[in-house]
């Protein structure tokens, strides 16, 4: 079963989508807060004998806009759990990197025994500096990162 026919077999059985709340509710109106481990609205749903694992933002964008996204779904304020609309966005890969906050975008250089900066766009690593504290190296990668990674 492809993706496009996961949605439009939910949306027969009646699952509904709240772009405001960004709540979704299965075939009884219960309120799905089932979540993966790795943090998003999921689902199984039974469709002709066989269960289907469904993606609450991903659907949530198909209820919205009647089509499916094109790339990947961006939650803007790094919330898996925020479905509403308005903290949905279709993206690219490389522009869903963008929100990670794991990534700090420097280190410490033994080679030069400084904190050195870089960030990468477009696959290309761009060099910032070498710095004499983190805190410098930081405040680097942050400037790059609003002048680079803007959506």
């Amino acid at each position: 079963m492809t993706e496009l026919e996961k949605y439009e077999a939910a949306k027969s059985k009646g699952y509904t989508y709240n772009p405001i709340t960004g709540e979704l509710k299965g075939v009884y109106g219960r309120v799905i807060k089932t979540t993966s481990p790795s943090g998003y609205i999921r689902f199984i749903m039974m469709f002709n004998d066989c269960p289907y694992c469904i993606r609450g933002h991903r659907l949530a964008w198909y209820l919205c806009y009647g089509e499916l996204p094109k790339n990947f779904i961006d939650h803007i304020d790094g919330n898996r759990r925020n479905n509403k609309i308005t903290n949905l966005r279709n993206v690219t890969h490389q522009q869903n990197q963008w929100n990670q906050t794991k990534a700090k975008g420097y280190c410490w250089s033994k080679q030069y025994e400084r904190w050195t900066s870089q960030i990468t766009v477009n696959n290309k690593k761009i060099f910032l500096g070498r710095y004499d504290t983190e805190e410098e190296a930081s405040k680097a990668y942050k400037r790059a990162k609003r002048k680079y990674h803007v959506i």
